[in-house]
C-alpha cells in the first residue's frame, strides 16, 4: 500500500507518503496560495525523494477542508486526476481531522477554528467520540470567544485582523500545520478499513456558500 495524501487547504501545501504502517516522506511548501503552479512539481519531487513511481500509488487522501476555496478545487481537481488515471481509489479527508489525530493525545478537548470572511470562522470541538466533519459550525467573531471559554483553541490557516483581541488559550500555531504526511496516513487507514469516496460526488467541505456562489445564487 503507497498513499498519497495532497493538502492545499491553507497557504502551505503539504504532500506525504504513507505505507499505511508509517510516514514514508513529506514535503512542505508555503507556496503563498501559488498550489496550482506547484502542485505537479512538488509531487515529482516526492516521489523522486521516497524512489517512487507514480504506478506504485495504490490510493490518494486528499484533505477536503475547511480552507481556501481557490485551494481546496485545486488539490481536489489534482486528485481527482491521478486516482482516475492511476485507477486507483480515492478519500475525502476534513482538514481538521488530519490536526486533530495530532492533538488528541496532547489535549483532553480543544477547539479548532479558521476564518471565514471578514468576522466570521469556522469552529469545532474535537472531543471524544467527535464527529469532526458533521460538527464544523460557522460563527461570529463577536460569538466565538462565548462559545470556546476556557477551552484551548488553535488557528488553522492565516491570521485575519482582529483574530488577537478574541480571548482564548491558545494552541501554539506550529502544532496547526496541515501535515502531508499525516493526511497520507490517515488516508490508508480508511481506505484500508474500505472506505472511498466516489469521484463524481467527491467535493470539498466549504460549511457556507462562498461569496462567488452567493453572488451568483449557486448555493
Amino acid at each position: 500500500m503507497i498513499i498519497l495524501g495532497i493538502d492545499t487547504s491553507t497557504d502551505q501545501l503539504g504532500l506525504g507518503l504513507s505505507d499505511g504502517k508509517s510516514i514514508i516522506a513529506e514535503i512542505h511548501d508555503n507556496s503563498s496560495r501559488e498550489h496550482a503552479s506547484q502542485i505537479m512539481g512538488g509531487i515529482d519531487r516526492l516521489l523522486e525523494k521516497a524512489s517512487i513511481k507514480k504506478a506504485d500509488i495504490t490510493g490518494l487522501a486528499v484533505a477536503i477542508g475547511p480552507g481556501s476555496f481557490t485551494g481546496l478545487r485545486i488539490g481536489l481537481a489534482v486528485a481527482k486526476g491521478m486516482a482516475l488515471a492511476l485507477g486507483v481509489p480515492i478519500i475525502g479527508v476534513s482538514t481538521y481531522e488530519v490536526i486533530a489525530m495530532r492533538l488528541e493525545g496532547e489535549y483532553k478537548s480543544f477547539f479548532l477554528s479558521s476564518p471565514v470572511r471578514r468576522g466570521e470562522y469556522y469552529l469545532v470541538h474535537a472531543k471524544a467520540d467527535a464527529d469532526i466533519r458533521k460538527e464544523i459550525i460557522t460563527v461570529t467573531a463577536d460569538n466565538l470567544p462565548q462559545k470556546v471559554g476556557s477551552i484551548p483553541i488553535g488557528l488553522v490557516g492565516r491570521e485575519p485582523d482582529g483574530w488577537q483581541a478574541i480571548p482564548k488559550t491558545e494552541i501554539p500555531r506550529d502544532r496547526l500545520l496541515v501535515s502531508g504526511g499525516e493526511l497520507a496516513q490517515l488516508g490508508a487507514g480508511l481506505l484500508g478499513a474500505g472506505r472511498f469516496d466516489d469521484l463524481a460526488t467527491l467535493e470539498p467541505l466549504y460549511i457556507v456558500a462562498s461569496q462567488a456562489e452567493i453572488k451568483y445564487g449557486q448555493r
